[in-house]
């Protein structure tokens, strides 16, 4: 029985073809001209005057926030439903990290309760824009500039979304975007600080490169990383970026299989994408999310329980109310969305749904 994954990379002969050139040109691989056009190109994708490639969207957030000074006692707010990794590299900055509940309209940052979590401390939110959606963005980002807090944007999912036709991740004073496996581009681990802030840019670019200005000398400014990409990854991304917007069609493509066959089926809530928002996973939230896994693992189709709330997680232990986050987290299931997923497969995934609604969802 074929195996479907929930998500797989996918990689084609051009960029199999765009590896080996860079490799028989002679380059060192260490970051270099190839990851500046990778840049560039990404900054022409998003509309953004800078993005500076990062190891990973962990260390991009991070850059961010070193790069704005926060430091201990700052406190960030973030939504309760995100991967861990946003939450995490508050931490590593030195800050503190301040859950807040998300919207049952769609999945992102209640704003709301953001206004109720704001105090003399906070001095940022970060956005996530969940699985490609935009949400509130436009009230957080007006929120944010009363408050005179930084917006930041995780935008790790939101590669060919737009809110209208403005990308996410141009919204704030910068953005994350990550380039790992199951993203829709992908250089198996990578990301992007994305924004229009030169003086920021600058300070980023300074961060990633040891403390020092430029490469090919030992003058450094400040404390710095190692935060450098490579231009054979770069290679790869360039190549991607070429077929992107077939990536994005085959994407929202997936989604409108799933969601006309699933969308009245009363047990199984799903929600919808704006026009100009890209799926990242197709998610679906029902009661029994983890027996519903294991039913159709039985068919070799692998899904993958969604984020939990951070709440809940040992490592925070935050008390408060996060109801919406609780609900969703605890009933949200990640369905296969790999770009090369054929009708044929959704339908028989389907199907498999369907057959375990009706008799033995209820067991």
């Amino acid at each position: 029985m074929k195996k479907i994954n929930q998500i797989e990379p996918v990689i084609s002969l051009n960029d199999k073809l765009a590896i080996n050139k860079y490799l028989k040109s002679g380059g060192w691989i260490t970051e270099n001209k190839i990851s500046k056009k990778f840049e560039k190109n990404f900054s022409d994708l998003v509309g953004a005057k800078h993005s500076i490639l990062h190891p990973n969207g962990t260390l991009t957030l991070l850059s961010i926030m070193l790069a704005l000074g926060l430091k201990k006692n700052d406190e960030v707010i973030l939504p309760n439903y995100t991967m861990v990794a946003t939450a995490n590299a508050v931490i590593l900055a030195g800050a503190k990290p301040i859950l807040c509940d998300i919207s049952d309209e769609n999945l992102c940052l209640d704003p709301n309760k953001l206004t109720n979590k704001i105090n003399k401390n906070t001095k940022a939110v970060i956005y996530v824009t969940l699985n490609g959606r935009s949400g509130f963005i436009k009230q957080i980002q007006k929120i944010c500039k009363k408050k005179k807090l930084y917006l930041i944007e995780d935008s790790a999912h939101s590669i060919g979304s737009y809110l209208n036709k403005k990308h996410h991740g141009t919204f704030g004073i910068a953005s994350s975007f990550s380039l790992s496996m199951p993203k829709l581009i992908t250089t198996g681990q990578g990301g992007f600080v994305v924004t229009n802030n030169k003086t920021l840019a600058n300070r980023v670019n300074e961060i990633k490169n040891f403390g020092r200005r430029r490469d090919g000398n030992d003058i450094y400014f400040s404390v710095g990383y190692n935060f450098k990409f490579t231009d054979l990854q770069s290679s790869l991304g360039i190549s991607q970026l070429q077929n992107i917007k077939q990536r994005i069609k085959k994407k929202k493509q997936i989604f409108h299989h799933y969601y006309k066959n699933l969308k009245k089926i009363k047990e199984i809530k799903m929600f919808e994408f704006q026009k100009n928002e890209t799926p990242w996973f197709i998610d679906i939230y029902l009661k029994n999310p983890k027996k519903l896994q294991e039913y159709l693992k039985k068919f070799n189709i692998t899904t993958r329980l969604v984020y939990p709330p951070l709440n809940s997680l040992k490592i925070f232990k935050i008390k408060g109310s996060f109801a919406n986050s609780t609900y969703y987290c605890n009933r949200g299931l990640w369905l296969p969305s790999s770009i090369n997923l054929k009708e044929k497969d959704i339908k028989f995934i389907i199907n498999k749904i369907k057959i375990f609604l009706n008799n033995y969802a209820q067991n």
